[in-house]
């Protein structure tokens, strides 16, 4: 659930998954054939108490995630985003208000002859099972690399933006302040903001790069080397901060 890019849609459809699963007691065969087993042996009192555990585990979950999805509601008119089935023209329309209300203008007329482009994209894409197992914002970013031109899909875009601007989960921001504590305390350094914000985005967008690739990138990169090289110092903060 707290995975990086998860948007709201992926938020959304572990909840409906998890309800599934709860309406089902979903278990895995191999414990229904313990269970099963602990029943022969006469453990079926144990065994109904397990299930009820199974049941109240998923009871714990889904009221934990709609404790949180509650603020959620009010942008479930973008749930078509998610792109599993051709985007229907109302659903759009809902959004358009929507973004209309927030101060976002979206060219109506633009974005249907959009829209009518990208049900198109979606329709071919549909029936390839790697497609749909993307997520949304890899979707939408094939569909974007895919189009001629920002013209075909510049109002589409802003909707993208959008929605994919509002977090689904706070854990990103819990990491950032994880690596803000380790680098801004008052035993180790007293970094200005800007020096703090400097190291946080090396540290975060680079967090999947290997230590060989970001030597090469430095070594490609020769305005980097000089400043690196320069005698220009990191910023301190004032005492008074």
């Amino acid at each position: 659930m707290e995975k990086e890019n998860n948007s709201i849609v992926e938020v959304k459809k572990i909840h409906t998954f998890l309800l599934e699963r709860k309406s089902n007691n979903l278990m895995s065969l191999k414990v229904k054939r313990l269970l099963a087993q602990k029943r022969t042996d006469g453990l079926g009192k144990g065994c109904d108490q397990f299930c009820a555990d199974v049941q109240g585990l998923y009871s714990a979950c889904l009221e934990y995630l709609e404790k949180w999805m509650t603020p959620m509601e009010e942008f479930s008119s973008f749930m078509w985003m998610d792109l599993s089935e051709t985007p229907d023209w109302n659903d759009v329309e809902a959004c358009i208000k929507h973004l209309g209300e927030k101060g976002v203008p979206i060219d109506d007329a633009k974005c249907f002859d959009q829209v009518t482009d990208l049900k198109k994209f979606t329709e071919r894409c549909n029936s390839d099972g790697e497609f749909n197992g993307l997520q949304a914002h890899q979707k939408w970013t094939k569909y974007f690399e895919k189009a001629k031109s920002i013209a075909c899909y510049s109002e589409l875009l802003k909707i993208a933006q959008f929605f994919f601007a509002v977090l689904s989960h706070s854990a990103n921001v819990e990491r950032v302040f994880s690596l803000m504590q380790s680098q801004w305390t008052k035993e180790r350094n007293q970094l200005s903001v800007e020096s703090l914000k400097g190291l946080l985005l090396v540290q975060y967008n680079f967090k999947e790069t290997s230590c060989k690739d970001f030597h090469a990138y430095l070594m490609s990169n020769r305005k980097l080397l000089g400043k690196i090289s320069s005698s220009e110092k990191y910023g301190r903060a004032d005492k008074e901060d």
